[in-house]
């Protein structure tokens, strides 16, 4: 989609397109913790997965970016329109999987059908998974036999999986008693809120950089509007940041101020009209409501114990020193290393104003003094020579870690598994990035590197047998903020860990766990999930600045490598 006010800011394309593009997804903890949710339904033995959420949170780009990465053994079936019958659910279902039927075929029929697919599907051992947007509008009727098309199962699973993506509604609809059956069937649950502020900030920069951007445009005179009008929910955001970018244009303006928000917000959300009120009515109600007041404060003062009259009248000069709200005193994290940017710290808020007054430096929260020796390095981006290919790249980043393949065979992400070795992929900032501290695959200026190490000035960039150096504002303002890393995975891996699960690599994470709190091993194998093993993972995960949810999923692992695992090559060492 191209904007009247790309060429003008210097951007690609547009940034606040509001069509669910995965590329320009802003990774926040909850969308994590929604895409991490999806994935582990996926790769368990549930049959269904609900997501919910507000309108525009984010759900839907959330799905999409879920389908990206979905592995290829399963096959998908997205209904974006559910306002259907049962019958012509089932045959919309059939269609996206390619299942034939004839015409005006029955409920029986189409089911026959359907479950005739999922058999000949698990024969040649794939998976599938029916996804269903909008998930509300399903009557109890069409919930109803969308259970039914669940009980086609084995032993170990069952043959259909059905994502459920819906606004809060549909937690109102599972909970009825004619649909308990239903919902003791969900084994991943997520409700994705909306952002906070300073997520807001990100998220608008993070958009800005995908499309190219240089600068960004939002002080955070303009951000504090964007939140208290879009109240953190993404589609407004990007409605109300398109439409501010195209009153800035057309006044000649270089930055977003708070009254081109306001102009803005007021042509896309229209205006509200006043509230009309009855004073008499609101006289009355309110000479009511202080009358009553008055009373109950009497009757209280009469009635109580002379020990809660001493701590309850706070504002009497004899009785004790009133309360005041102490600060909240958070986990120490891991810090992140070298050039991360917290975007909850004060600091990180002022980069935008900074930036905008010509101060790249201050953005990217390096020193000016290094920002002076960055200017004396070597060669720009657009003479480096990257490859052309993320497996390419891949291949430099498995010789940093060891690991070699002959020349016939391309390395990715899949070959990387057989010898133990997993890929993490996420789209983010440096501060992820950084926090995790691995040699990771980057894309530059669409092409392919490997970041082999970090310091204060620069990052080294390999692409097969060259290496290069470059100014770290040069890499932040040519890296689109994709990245990929390697991390080792317990034996028999095959998707977050939480309770109730068992087999080899529960095992491996008690011993783990063990070797890192010394306490003794456990040699005895088939040990299950339980909640004693869910806290010591909380425990863990509280102690390396992780959220604490008790699932060992891949950031967890990550950190346990950390500890475990002293041949993991690092972004900040010298790796060769």
């Amino acid at each position: 989609m191209t904007a009247i006010y790309n060429d003008y800011f210097g951007l690609k394309e547009s940034p606040f397109s509001i069509a669910p593009n995965p590329q320009y997804l802003y990774m926040s903890d909850r969308h994590r913790d929604a895409l991490a949710h999806l994935t582990y339904g996926i790769r368990g033995d549930g049959a269904f997965i609900l997501l919910t959420g507000e309108v525009g949170t984010g759900k839907t780009t959330v799905c999409r970016c879920l389908l990206d990465q979905i592995p290829k053994k399963v096959d998908t079936a997205f209904i974006l329109n559910p306002k259907l019958t049962a019958a012509e659910l089932l045959a919309a279902a059939c269609d996206d999987l390619n299942i034939k039927y004839p015409k005006k075929a029955s409920i029986k029929v189409l089911t026959d059908r359907i479950n005739a697919y999922l058999l000949n599907a698990h024969s040649k051992d794939r998976r599938t998974v029916l996804i269903i947007d909008e998930a509300q509008n399903l009557s109890i009727e069409v919930l109803e036999q969308l259970r039914l098309l669940t009980n086609l199962e084995t032993h170990q699973r069952k043959l259909l999986q059905i994502i459920l993506l819906g606004q809060p509604e549909l937690l109102t609809i599972l909970a009825k008693p004619e649909l308990r059956q239903l919902s003791q069937r969900i084994t991943a649950r997520f409700h994705l809120d909306a952002l906070n502020r300073n997520e807001i900030a990100a998220y608008i920069k993070h958009r800005l950089v995908v499309a190219g951007a240089k600068g960004t445009f939002f002080p955070n005179s303009a951000i504090n509007r964007i939140y208290k009008i879009s109240s953190g929910i993404p589609r407004v955001i990007n409605l109300i940041c398109d439409r501010s970018l195209l009153g800035a244009y057309s006044e000649g303006e270089i930055q977003v101020s708070p009254g081109i928000v306001k102009k803005a917000a007021k042509e896309i959300l229209g205006y509200r009209p006043a509230i009309r009120i009855n004073w008499q009515y609101a006289a009355i109600t309110s000479t009511a409501a202080l009358f009553v007041t008055i009373f109950m404060f009497i009757y209280a003062g009469t009635h109580q114990e002379p020990s809660q009259q001493l701590v309850g009248n706070t504002s009497h000069p004899g009785s004790l020193e009133p309360s005041v709200n102490q600060p909240v005193q958070t986990l120490p994290t891991a810090a992140a290393p070298l050039i991360a940017i917290d975007p909850r710290d004060n600091s990180a808020q002022r980069a935008p104003a900074s930036t905008a007054s010509g101060d790249p430096t201050s953005a990217a929260g390096i020193d000016r003094r290094d920002a002076v020796l960055d200017d004396k390095s070597g060669p720009s981006a657009q003479q480096f020579l990257g490859h052309e290919t993320l497996g390419a790249a891949l291949s430099d980043l498995l010789n940093i870690w060891g690991v070699g393949f002959t020349r016939n065979v391309t390395a990715s992400c899949q070959t990387a598994e057989t010898i133990g070795l997993i890929c993490y992929s996420s789209i983010t900032g440096m501060n992820e990035m950084n926090d995790f501290n691995r040699p990771v695959v980057v894309r530059l200026r669409n092409q392919w590197f490997t970041l082999k190490s970090l310091d204060k000035g620069s990052a080294s960039l390999k692409a097969g047998t060259r290496t290069y150096d470059m100014p770290i504002l040069e890499f932040i303002d040519n890296w689109d903020g994709n990245f990929t890393l390697l991390w080792r995975a317990p034996p028999a891996y095959k998707g977050p860990l939480s309770r109730g699960d068992r087999g080899p690599a529960i095992d491996w994470l008690v011993n783990r766990l063990a070797l890192i709190n010394a306490e003794p091993l456990v040699l005895t194998a088939g040990y299950i999930f339980d909640g004693e093993l869910e806290s010591k993972v909380k425990q863990f995960q509280l102690s390396s600045g992780l959220t604490p949810d008790g699932i060992a999923g891949v950031k967890t692992w990550i950190k346990i490598n950390d500890e475990d695992d002293s041949n993991t090559p690092r972004l900040t060492g010298g790796n060769s």
